[in-house]
């Protein structure tokens, strides 16, 4: 069987770990925010919002710039072969990807793909913790699973198309003080607006992928 005929079928789980901030910048004390009900595609983001002010509060991440400002990354790559070793300017760590060996590499390292993944599911932790605060929210744990389709027939065989995701299916369970299970039209705005607000997740919603999310309201 050649490998461009098959997809591959990536699962990832995010244990639950304490939220900080990544973006090093501090959360506006007075802006007006908007909370979307639909998440169904995105084209329906900017329907059926309403704005709202959230109390003032002195709740800050950093104190180097405002969040209405930009962020830059400097990131740099080395190696040979498959794996490659990353660093980002100005910060201490570090990470290596690698491949599959059917592609080429050893399997020492989670492949770009694989990372591609984690960083939906991380950021989305991240910005429910961002989101939270400005809602009034308590959080608990989190456990974010999530499994990708991709098909190889472009990256492998060379055929014309889109080497994108075919699929990504993400289940979001967190404890929250927000009463009423699921369904509760809190919680709903909750997750709506983590999504809306969460690079990665409108990366890959606005990429065309199939974009599938469940989220699960546990009792904190």
């Amino acid at each position: 069987m050649q490998p461009w005929s098959d997809t591959f079928a990536i699962r990832g789980k995010i244990p639950a770990i304490a939220a900080f901030s990544y973006l090093n910048v501090p959360i506006p004390l007075d802006r007006t925010h908007e909370t979307c009900l639909s998440t169904a595609s995105p084209a329906s983001l900017s329907r059926g919002c309403s704005r709202s002010s959230p109390a003032v509060t002195s709740r800050l991440l950093s104190t180097s710039r405002p969040l209405n400002q930009t962020i830059a990354l400097q990131i740099n790559g080395q190696g040979s072969g498959a794996k490659q070793h990353v660093t980002i300017q100005g910060k201490p760590y570090s990470f290596t990807t690698d491949t599959y060996t059917t592609l080429g590499g050893e399997d020492s390292a989670p492949s770009p793909v694989s990372y591609s993944l984690a960083s939906l599911t991380s950021c989305n932790q991240v910005t429910g913790g961002i989101v939270a605060k400005d809602h009034g929210v308590k959080l608990g744990k989190w456990d974010v699973s999530l499994e990708g389709v991709l098909p190889t027939a472009v990256l492998v065989g060379g055929e014309q198309g889109n080497p994108n995701w075919e699929s990504v299916d993400l289940k979001v369970q967190v404890q929250t003080d927000i009463e009423g299970g699921d369904e509760a039209a809190e919680f709903k705005r909750f997750a709506s607006e983590v999504e809306r607000r969460c690079p990665i997740t409108q990366l890959f919603k606005l990429s065309g992928v199939r974009y599938n999310s469940k989220w699960e309201n546990l009792p904190l």
